[in-house]
């Protein structure tokens, strides 16, 4: 077939494949990412996708580590008007949240308000019209991001296929209510989501009950997940600091945080009316600290808060459990192994020049 080609054809398709290329840098928590993704976007001409579960909801800030400076409407050179106007439409919207950080776009950051319903399903199609737009403009679209099922649907082609009211996989199991869904246990709710959606159980964060239940209801209505491959190719690139290196980084992250404002920043989204639950199924950061707030002490002015012994043990325990968290993102990423491996700028910086060579 290739043979058949003119050798004008193989140029122009060897020069489409090299144009759509996208790169990933993924990794766990505090190791450097979004630096590293800047970097590589000034050298290589490129904007960030983020892929964060929590960084898309407006006024979470501190404890999901934007970094940045919203600008609102950004006025971008060169756009392509032959999309559809529903693309020029969502784009524009997308374009308003766009955040600025050291000269370089970050896409898919405050799209949201707090509370809204948003998930992965939500969410692939808002960064395929992003990784578009980025493409349409010459530019290179780098995602980057710690939310490894986000990552992995968007560079695998997940997306949401609605089956006929017919179809046997809807009758496996008895339907269950979101009642009886909650009472249920991990391993309960993984054997119901393997039986009635196993590609989308293989895929899943099988320790997350919430993300189980909402994955059962989608199966129970008659939607499943399908991969349908991307046009365009992936290079993956995961950090991967020595753990003492990463644990300390963690830990000082987790103080500047606090010397920023996270603590004030929490109870001003409590005081603006966001439900204590949400914030606490946002989990880590959102988690400790309301629990923190709705104890006893509470009702302390705030430096009698920062003073309290109390503050101090629900530190240590966030640095604690920041610590579990990315050993357990550690162990997603290693699932796959078409994922390079890097400790440092100049290694990824290797891998990626010979990659878009």
């Amino acid at each position: 077939m290739l043979f058949c080609m003119s050798m004008k054809n193989i140029v122009e398709k060897l020069n489409t494949d090299c144009s759509r290329r996208v790169i990933a840098i993924v990794g766990p928590t505090a190791s450097g990412k979004t630096g590293i993704g800047v970097r590589l976007a000034k050298e290589f001409d490129g904007e960030i996708v983020s892929a964060d579960s929590r960084q898309i909801y407006r006024g979470l800030d501190l404890g999901t580590g934007k970094d940045g400076t919203p600008i609102g409407d950004w006025q971008l050179s060169n756009t392509n008007s032959q999309f559809p106007i529903n693309y020029q439409l969502s784009i524009e919207n997308l374009r308003s949240s766009i955040r600025m950080f050291e000269g370089i776009p970050q896409w898919m950051i405050d799209i949201v308000e707090p509370e809204a319903k948003f998930n992965l399903f939500d969410y692939l199609p808002l960064a395929r019209i992003v990784i578009e737009d980025i493409f349409s403009r010459g530019k290179t679209p780098i995602i980057v991001g710690g939310t490894g099922m986000y990552v992995q649907a968007l560079v695998e082609g997940f997306q949401l296929e609605i089956q006929d009211s017919e179809n046997e996989t809807k009758n496996l199991v008895a339907k269950y209510s979101r009642d009886q869904l909650g009472q249920m246990d991990k391993e309960q709710l993984n054997i119901i989501l393997a039986e009635l959606d196993p590609e989308t159980h293989a895929n899943i964060d099988q320790n997350n009950p919430h993300r189980l239940i909402r994955a059962i209801e989608r199966a129970q209505s008659g939607e499943r997940a399908i991969k349908v491959k991307p046009d365009f190719e992936v290079l993956q690139i995961a950090l991967d600091l020595p753990r003492e290196e990463l644990f300390a980084s963690i830990d000082a992250r987790v103080d500047s945080r606090f010397e920023e404002g996270m603590l004030e920043e929490v109870i001003g989204l409590l005081t603006s009316g966001v439900s204590p639950e949400w914030l606490i199924g946002l989990g880590l950061e959102y988690r400790e600290i309301t629990n923190y707030v709705l104890s006893e002490k509470q009702s302390q002015p705030l430096t009698q808060m920062r003073e309290d012994n109390d503050f101090f043990e629900m530190k240590q325990q966030l640095k604690y459990k920041s610590h579990q968290f990315a050993r357990r993102q550690l162990t997603w990423f290693r699932r796959f192994p078409t994922i390079k491996w890097a400790s440092e700028y100049r290694e990824v910086e290797k891998i990626v020049k010979k990659y878009l060579k």
